[in-house]
């Protein structure tokens, strides 16, 4: 099963549901997830803004506001968090 954009490629948890609301960094670059991978995204971001897709349930972009621990480390840009493994040489 495919995980949503929002989870951190260091992050191997499954999505706890269908993607739910968009996490926006400081620049406005967005990635959908769902709450559980958004709010581990949210909490590793400077400065960053969730919002609800229109499908959403009631309360997800509180409950993931709610469960975004803020991390030691602080990224500004989302492509410095979500940032794929290099290529392995041919």
């Amino acid at each position: 099963m495919a995980r949503c954009p929002a989870a951190l490629p260091t992050d191997h948890t499954p999505c706890v549901g269908p993607a739910a609301v968009t996490v926006l960094d400081a620049d406005n670059a967005g990635a959908d997830g769902c709450e559980l991978h958004a709010a581990r995204l949210l909490a590793a971001l400077d400065r960053g803004h969730v919002f609800a897709l229109p499908h959403a349930s009631a309360g997800a972009t509180h409950r993931v506001f709610k469960a975004a621990t803020p991390q030691a480390v602080r990224l500004h840009r989302l492509a410095d968090a979500l940032v794929t493994s290099p290529a392995t040489p041919s």
